[in-house]
């Protein structure tokens, strides 16, 4: 297990159900910050790759409170002390994280739009969890999911496109698909997801593309 480079100075490492982000120079020069960390069973090898690879972790920024995007959040703190920067209003996140016994609390408990150090913005998207953020890097229009959506290939689509994650795995799928307009306020022009592939050609539009089919009518935000 290692790690591969996404962009220039995005690298993702790779398991079996899920992926996680490792930021370079972020938020100061010199520094990583690592969004989510996998499964628990994952945490021995993240520690690992983190370790030979970039040597620590400054900080880790959590998107939302499934288990396989903060189960390995121990082995991590644990190994490299990082700072914590996570939703505020995610209950399940909190809820998992006393279940586990983990006295861990947020050095930045952040909302809806706040700007993280880094310049990274937070976009949340409820439906998926209560609290499902996705995080902007407004320097360089490069958006990180956070689970707000997938690679259509995820579901057995062309690779390229972009979906909800499927019903089964979200609190209130109506929900989940509708507050994906939140993303359209923002630019980007690079997506980059936890599951499937990444979208680096026209995310927005293919975004904007799907909504627009959908045939909500009169719950579409943009006729308000």
């Amino acid at each position: 297990m290692g790690a591969s480079n996404v962009l220039e100075g995005i690298d993702q490492i790779q398991f079996e159900n899920v992926r996680v982000f490792v930021l370079e120079d972020l938020p100061e020069e010199g520094q990583i910050t690592l969004v989510d960390t996998a499964f628990d069973e994952n945490g021995e090898e993240l520690v690992e790759t983190l370790r030979s690879e970039y040597g620590t972790v400054e900080r880790v920024i959590l998107t939302h409170g499934d288990h396989g995007h903060h189960g390995g959040l121990a082995h991590v703190v644990e190994a490299f002390s990082p700072t914590l920067a996570m939703p505020s209003d995610e209950t399940k996140l909190y809820t998992h994280l006393e279940e586990e016994g983990l006295d861990i609390e947020p050095d930045v408990a952040f909302e809806d739009g706040d700007l993280l150090e880094g310049n990274i913005r937070v976009i949340q998207v409820p439906g998926h969890t209560e609290g499902t953020s996705a995080l902007l890097l407004e320097d360089r229009n490069i958006l990180i999911s956070g689970d707000s959506l997938d690679g259509a290939d995820r579901g057995g689509l062309p690779a390229g496109y972009l979906l909800p994650p499927p019903a089964l795995f979200n609190d209130n799928h109506e929900d989940a698909e509708l507050n994906l307009y939140n993303l359209l306020e923002y630019d980007f022009d690079t997506l980059l997801v936890f599951h499937g592939s990444h979208v680096f050609e026209n995310p927005k539009e293919k975004l904007n593309d799907y909504l627009v089919e959908r045939e909500w009518n009169e719950w579409d935000p943009r006729t308000d």
